[in-house]
């Protein structure tokens, strides 16, 4: 049995409603046991496609104290994925590596190392005192292991009222170097080819971009202390509480490869997901410099694990790494989108999409040719 194949349990998992209600049980100390009325619904599709995010109302029989109405599973599967990417082989006429199963037997201890390190991150993060984090309560996690090899998954609070601001899902750094060759196809058929120009130009230029023992040793080069990076901080890990026209942050979620690393590996991620391109150019350097300061005050009397200047010269070299792996699988949003009925809205989602990339895309060649006249001793601005 594997991960890439259906299972018995909920939503073709291999959990089943025994293992969570017992974890559930022993963890809130309670004899009260699921209901009849028990039901669970998949929250997560479309939003994300390394795992089932389950909502479970759990119907509770005997309760013998305060019990949380509902909850989520976080469900590590390969289904998700599976279906996703078959359909935009078949919509982009491109070959699904994920039929594979030599390609589905390594993308699956990949999978399992990343959901390990979010057991691990979650693990540390509950130690910060209430208010100095965002993150939801934490009420039971399972890690893969020898004895363990189908069920990971994490229970955890439910966050009402919560907004994820779409974009797309992306592709672990450490893996992108062999799968490089299997992106580009799909990528410059996207938006039906509009972009294909700038991609090409982008695809002679990645084999010098991907220097990926550059970019891990950045912090060194840079002369920058390591410190805590999210690894994975993109649009759909941020969950947002809406109150009218304003966004409240609610949750930072998916820690799957967090890591002690550079910043600008989470900051260039939030930015070019999360803002529009031309909001991202004109004020990544104020956005940096708000956050020196944030960080400033948070640090106190400490030492300060970097300067300004080498905060934004490390954004400035990650941002052709870090943008790309933003961009791949922006094609199952153009799916989503084109499956909207209101042409008014698939034409403005559609736009700001299309504009967004389109300015990644100058901007990784831009700060590549940056970096690769730094490689060559030569001046820069």
């Amino acid at each position: 049995m594997n991960l890439y194949t259906p299972g018995e349990g909920l939503f073709g998992t291999h959990v089943t409603w025994e293992d969570i209600e017992e974890d559930m049980q022993r963890e809130l100390s309670t004899a009260a046991s699921f209901g009849p009325n028990k039901s669970i619904k998949d929250i997560g599709e479309g939003n994300g496609f390394m795992s089932k995010i389950l909502l479970i109302d759990p119907d509770w029989q005997g309760k013998d104290k305060e019990l949380p109405k509902k909850f989520l599973a976080k469900i590590l599967t390969h289904l998700a994925i599976q279906k996703l990417s078959a359909a935009v082989s078949e919509q982009n006429n491109v070959e699904n590596h994920f039929a594979d199963p030599t390609f589905m037997a390594k993308f699956e201890l990949i999978q399992k190392s990343c959901h390990n390190a979010e057991v691990t991150t979650y693990s540390h993060l509950v130690k910060i005192p209430e208010g100095k984090l965002s993150k939801p309560k934490i009420y039971h996690m399972k890690k893969f292991s020898e004895n363990n090899p189908l069920k990971g998954y994490i229970l955890m609070e439910y966050l009402e009222n919560i907004k994820a601001i779409h974009i797309f899902e992306n592709i672990s750094i450490t893996d992108m170097k062999e799968v490089l060759d299997k992106i580009i196809p799909t990528f410059r058929s996207l938006g039906d080819g509009k972009l294909a120009d700038k991609v090409d130009v982008l695809e002679k230029l990645l084999p010098d971009m991907f220097d990926l023992d550059a970019m891990e040793h950045l912090p060194e080069e840079l002369g920058m202390e390591r410190v805590l990076c999210h690894g994975d901080l993109w649009s759909m890990n941020i969950l947002w509480r809406q109150n009218g026209d304003k966004l409240s942050l609610a949750s930072l979620v998916d820690y799957q490869i967090a890591h002690f690393g550079c910043p600008a590996t989470d900051l260039v991620r939030v930015f070019s997901a999360c803002l529009s391109g031309k909001a991202r150019q004109e004020h990544w350097e104020e956005l940096l410099e708000d956050f020196y300061v944030y960080l400033k005050k948070e640090v106190g009397n400490e030492k300060m694990p970097y300067t300004l200047e080498q905060l934004k010269e490390s954004y400035r070299r990650f941002f052709p790494v870090g943008a790309f792996l933003i961009i791949p699988l922006i094609g199952p949003l153009f799916e989503h989108i084109f499956k909207n009925p209101d042409e008014e809205i698939k034409k403005k989602c559609f736009a700001t999409i299309m504009e967004k990339t389109e300015c990644l895309l100058d901007d990784m060649i831009h700060f590549h040719d940056r970096n690769m006249k730094i490689k060559r001793g030569e001046p820069v601005e």
